[in-house]
């Protein structure tokens, strides 16, 4: 009976021994796990940062000519006289395209599952807006092209409409782009 207890006891103490190791496996490889799963994180993280940093620097460059443009078009349109042949303040569209590799590289690997949800919205509602920004330059492009460029007066002030009316819109989406990436900004920094 003593010999039966022996082999029980030996038997029990492996079989916690095993368990005990096979615990704290699972402790060490869910602690790796997640050390690596932080890191992809973070480095997302200082990805994105980075570039919404750079697409609001470009936004911060051609925002004042497009203000500018914009303005010039609504004072171009507001003389009485003879237009001049070509107006001289328009120096092309200059309109933006975004980089987004971050954000698809969050959306891909799931990385933004594990996000707060306000900056989950937050960046989203910034890659929209880049998005929404993006579509309307290609038609306003497209909308110019297609514009009658001749000598006459007529078709002077039909560009300088569409330039003031097109502007307007662009600026508007700029600022309102700007705003978005400085709550990004904000939300990510915490």
């Amino acid at each position: 009976m003593k010999r039966f207890n022996s082999k029980t006891t030996d038997l029990f103490i492996q079989i916690i021994s095993v368990t005990i190791g096979v615990f704290l496996g699972f402790i060490i490889s869910n602690w790796s796990e997640s050390r690596r799963e932080s890191r992809k994180f973070d480095s997302l993280k200082t990805t994105l940062e980075a570039e919404l940093s750079d697409n609001k620097a470009k936004i911060d460059q051609v925002l004042t000519y497009h203000r500018m443009v914009r303005d010039s078009s609504r004072h171009y349109m507001a003389q009485a006289d003879s237009l001049p042949f070509k107006p001289s303040f328009f120096k092309g569209v200059n309109t933006l395209s975004f980089v987004n590799s971050a954000y698809q590289t969050g959306i891909q690997t799931g990385l933004f599952n594990t996000m707060p949800l306000d900056q989950i919205q937050a960046i989203n509602d910034v890659y929209t807006k880049q998005r929404d920004y993006e579509d309307f330059a290609n038609l306003m492009i497209s909308g110019l092209i297609t514009m009658d460029f001749d000598n006459s007066e007529t078709s002077m002030r039909r560009i300088a409409l569409f330039l003031s009316i097109s502007m307007t819109d662009i600026v508007i989406k700029e600022e309102q782009l700007l705003t978005s990436i400085q709550k990004a900004q904000g939300l990510l920094g915490e």
